[in-house]
């Protein structure tokens, strides 16, 4: 008999799986692959990638936005509020849009890692008050795998805008049709516009995304975790949407 070595009896070592790999399983294959990221969670290969594509997204838009419509709706907007506002503090308005638009083409890409290192803090603290378990490293790789849903609608939205030639950053949200929004008219019910918004089936895939995220590193079931982090998005968006009651004068 052909004796066996120590090797052959050692239970085989799973392949690592690359970003792209990864990027592909948490769309198609969610619980096998978060329980791989929570075995081995990784941070610099998927962050460099969303801000590459970020960056690139970022140059083919800019170009492209309509500043006209920005600034005519912002005097509208101070029109509305103060009917005696001067040409010249609507100028001084416009200039400092058109810098704070420039700032943001460096910028935001890298701001998003803010994004998901709160969403990460948050997440995480929450289901250990819950008995979870986890630590910092597992929660924010799985809150940029759980982005990726986010990531595509980036790229959709990019791809409309290139094929449409201009960009109303007012009305972004309508341009790729995966919400509701498109069905109000943003000046006349910005509250329902926001809430229609919020309401984007790649944000709720994103939520989901996160659920299976979470349970695996966690350890504690999706239906927990779900109870966890859907109230949360909801008291986002709650909140998001009484900042705009409250800054358009909605129902006033």
């Amino acid at each position: 008999m052909t004796e066996t070595s120590a090797a052959d009896e050692q239970p085989a070592v799973a392949k690592k799986k690359n970003v792209f790999e990864r990027i592909a399983g948490v769309l198609f294959a969610p619980a096998e692959t978060f329980a791989d990221i929570a075995r081995r969670p990784d941070l610099l290969g998927p962050l460099a990638l969303m801000i590459l594509l970020g960056y690139i997204s970022t140059a083919l838009i800019m170009p492209r936005v309509d500043f006209d419509a920005v600034f005519e709706a912002q005097e509208q907007e101070m029109r509305k509020r103060d009917p005696n506002v001067s040409q010249e503090q609507i100028d001084q308005i416009a200039r400092f849009s058109r810098a704070s638009m420039t700032v943001w083409r460096w910028i935001g890409p890298v701001v998003g890692i803010l994004i998901y290192v709160v969403i990460a803090a948050v997440l995480l603290l929450a289901v250990r008050l819950f008995g979870g378990e986890g630590n910092f490293k597992q929660a924010l790789s799985a809150s940029i795998y759980a982005w990726v849903p986010l990531l595509l609608y980036s790229l959709i939205l990019t791809i409309v805008v290139v094929a449409r030639g201009t960009f109303d950053p007012i009305t972004a949200a309508t341009l790729v049709k995966s919400n509701p929004a498109f069905l109000v008219d943003l000046k006349t019910q910005p509250v329902l516009f926001s809430l229609f918004s919020a309401l984007d089936v790649f944000t709720i895939w994103t939520v989901i995304l996160l659920v299976f995220g979470f349970a695996a590193l966690s350890r504690l079931s999706r239906g927990m975790v779900a109870a966890i982090v859907v109230p949360l998005w909801l008291v986002f968006v709650l909140l998001r949407v009484a900042f705009v009651a409250l800054t358009t004068g909605a129902g006033s």
